[in-house]
């Protein structure tokens, strides 16, 4: 892998402070950032529901892979040199269904959270 692309809602206080701090990490993979449902993503992403982007988090590798919600989170969280550990250990089924748990409860409040941490 040699890089992704996140599509992140930037209407969004929380997403934003996300892409704030997953920009700041030392990462193992470069990560480019891009708003979810704008031109860019739209020319540089044809085939993906951009409107479905806005909902959820997306990520893309740079042959077309497309990770969504907890699968997108925990490769950006294996792109970074501190996470990618715990990144392969939330990769096991058990771990998997944790991630998404987490990621459906985070995603239900993000603007309520998005308040809270701005």
């Amino acid at each position: 892998m040699q890089s992704l692309t996140v599509l992140y809602d930037a209407t969004c206080p929380l997403c934003c402070k996300a892409a704030s701090w997953l920009d700041s990490q030392p990462k193992y993979v470069p990560i480019v950032f891009c708003a979810a449902g704008s031109p860019a993503a739209r020319t540089a992403f044809p085939g993906l529901d951009h409107e479905a982007t806005r909902n959820e988090l997306t990520v893309v590798g740079e042959t077309g892979e497309v990770y969504y919600a907890e699968r997108g989170w925990l490769m950006c969280l294996w792109a970074t040199r501190k996470h990618r550990a715990m990144a392969l250990r939330f990769s096991t089924p058990h771990g998997m269904a944790q991630a998404k748990r987490f990621v459906l409860w985070v995603s239900r409040h993000r603007q309520l959270l998005g308040r809270v941490v701005a």
